[in-house]
């Protein structure tokens, strides 16, 4: 994949314009890290041996396999028709990874292409995480500083400069996204997502992720808040926002501002 990827000509002029790629930029940084660690880890060693030993890209263990939840659609219906044939051919070989994973909603014949044993037992950076909704969140945490568990020291791991950087928005306002069309998308220069449609009711200093299907991950530093959930009941209906994640966002929102004026 990585060869692949070294060989790939831009589609775009570099800076011009932005487009997800969820599948791609995960093998990306991968080999990111494999470059720069001294042991020349894979990306799911690293995350587990250096993040949180519970988030699992790739799981080869029999006993972590048995304890995962499979996924199952929340509606009947495959992703919209009309959402899949408005892509155009660069954000459906996008979307898919050229054609590996079919879209609408992952599927094969056989149902979620995701709960099959060979999918968990690959490592697929960007887009087989197997975890929890605590570990998620703990990682983010240490992003923003030390944390205490169980009464043990956890450093955080990046400085403030080197977070504040990271975050720090560089898509235009109003730029649309060229893979994902219907979700107004902005990135800061490590590829958390900034601001942007799901995130908008923390303003433009928060930064994290969604999900397929629904779940979400966010870190707000005025507030020092690590959030994250995960959800095996997937909303495949298209690229839009799963309306469980705005009301959950809501309601942290609303008791953050109620926690203020007591």
């Amino acid at each position: 994949m990585i060869s692949l990827l070294i060989a790939e000509k831009p589609h775009w002029n570099p800076g011009s314009t932005h487009g997800y790629h969820g599948h791609t930029i995960g093998f990306l940084v991968g080999e990111l890290i494999r470059y720069v660690d001294p042991q020349h880890r894979s990306y799911g060693q690293f995350v587990r041996e250096e993040l949180d030993d519970q988030c699992y890209i790739g799981v080869s263990d029999d006993k972590v396999e048995a304890r995962v939840a499979p996924l199952i659609r929340k509606q009947a219906n495959n992703m919209n028709s009309d959402v899949i044939n408005s892509l155009d051919p660069l954000a459906e070989k996008t979307l898919s990874c050229s054609g590996a994973f079919p879209l609408g909603p992952y599927q094969n014949s056989s149902g979620i292409i995701y709960n099959e044993v060979q999918i968990h037992r690959a490592e697929l950076p960007a887009v087989n995480a197997i975890t929890n909704a605590r570990s998620v969140a703990r990682i983010y945490a240490r992003l923003m500083g030390d944390i205490n568990e169980n009464g043990k020291n956890i450093e955080r791991l990046v400085s403030e400069k080197t977070l504040a950087q990271a975050i720090e928005n560089v898509t235009p306002v109003g730029e649309p996204d060229r893979t994902m069309p219907t979700i107004k998308t902005a990135f800061g220069k490590s590829g958390f997502q900034v601001y942007g449609e799901i995130f908008n009711v923390f303003g433009d200093t928060v930064f994290g992720h969604n999900g397929f299907g629904g779940s979400c991950a966010l870190a707000y530093p005025p507030d020092q808040l690590a959030y994250a959930h995960v959800c095996n009941q997937l909303d495949t209906s298209g690229f839009v926002i799963d309306q469980r994640s705005i009301r959950l966002l809501e309601a942290i929102q609303y008791a953050l501002n109620q926690s203020k004026i007591c």
